[in-house]
Parts: C-alpha cells; sequence; structure tokens
C-alpha cells in the first residue's frame, strides 16, 4: 500500500460518495430510517427492528471496522489499532446519535434554560464529532492516505503501557528431569 495518495480516479470519487451517504444517513438516523420504512412498505407491527438506534450502531461498528483494517494495514499493532477503532466507534455512535438536529428552532424555544442549553450542546458536540470524522475520511481519500490513521491519537492509556518482554527460558527450565 502507498503511503500518500495524490492521484484522484474514479474509484475514489465513487467511494467519496457513498461514504457521504453512509455520513448523511448516520447525521439524520430519524429521518432515513422513516424513509427507509416508508419506501419497503413495512409497518410497526411487521418490523424487524423498530429503532432509528440501528442505524447509528450499525454506522459507527462499520466505521470501527474500517479504522481497525486502515491501523492493521500501516503496521500498527494490534492493541493499538483496536484502541483507535474503539476510539473511532465512540465519536462515530456521538456523530450518528438519534437526535433531530433539523428541528434546532424549536429547541431554542425551550422555556427551562438548563435543558435548552444542554441539548444545544449535545446537538454542538454531534455536528463536531460528524465534522471530525469527515474530514478524517476525506483526509485518508484525497491528501495522505494511510497516515492519516497512523497519527490519531491513542487516548486509552492502557494501551499505551509497555510491555514486559517475558524472560529468556535456560536450558534449565526446559530439560524434563530425569527419573
Amino acid at each position: 500500500m502507498t503511503e500518500n495518495k495524490n492521484t484522484i480516479v474514479l474509484w475514489t470519487i465513487g467511494t467519496l460518495l457513498v461514504w457521504l451517504v453512509v455520513f448523511m444517513i448516520g447525521l439524520f438516523p430519524e429521518i432515513a430510517f422513516r424513509v427507509f420504512r416508508e419506501a419497503g412498505y413495512v409497518v410497526t407491527m411487521r418490523a424487524l427492528i423498530n429503532s432509528h438506534w440501528f442505524i447509528t450502531l450499525a454506522c459507527s461498528t462499520f466505521l470501527g471496522w474500517f479504522t481497525f483494517k486502515r491501523c492493521a494495514e500501516c503496521d500498527d499493532p494490534v492493541d493499538a489499532a483496536f484502541g483507535k477503532s474503539i476510539q473511532v466507534m465512540i465519536l462515530a455512535i456521538t456523530a450518528f446519535l438519534p437526535l433531530e438536529i433539523e428541528k434546532i428552532g424549536l429547541y431554542f424555544l425551550i422555556p427551562i434554560l438548563f435543558y435548552r442549553y444542554l441539548i444545544l450542546s449535545v446537538i454542538a458536540v454531534k455536528i463536531l464529532a460528524w465534522l471530525y470524522l469527515v474530514t478524517l475520511l476525506l483526509q485518508y481519500y484525497l491528501i495522505s492516505g494511510h497516515t492519516v490513521f497512523k497519527n490519531i491519537p491513542l487516548l486509552f492509556p492502557s494501551v499505551l503501557l509497555l510491555r514486559e518482554d517475558p524472560p529468556p527460558a535456560t536450558t534449565a527450565d526446559t530439560e524434563l528431569p530425569k527419573p
């Protein structure tokens, strides 16, 4: 694999369009859920999945898996790649949180200030996480390739701990006792 992506081919544009659809579905999971349900003529009583959380969790899990694979391709240790993928998955759950941001005008009319600021803060965090993830993928496909995933800061301290090497085995440890 190449470290840097400088050429943009038709495959890259198609992949980015698919990612854009995934991210738009994740940004508005409630609307996407209703549209998919109406397009499939599925009534609530016969639905296999009755929650828009499925879209949130599916998109987040896929993005976490994608991050794990890209980190493994750029020779990160497995535990560091797993830690980075969990971080991205947590960010994706935040970014794809089912919150109707299209009704932001109504949220400004909430009479209790604490709840108004709470909901508006959650919307701001959701949009910031979404923008970070979109920027991450745009950098991967258009600018720097695998180095984007190599340079993700790892926030889990348990992954950063140095592993102790086991002591070398001596010949006395490997020999069987004689009868």
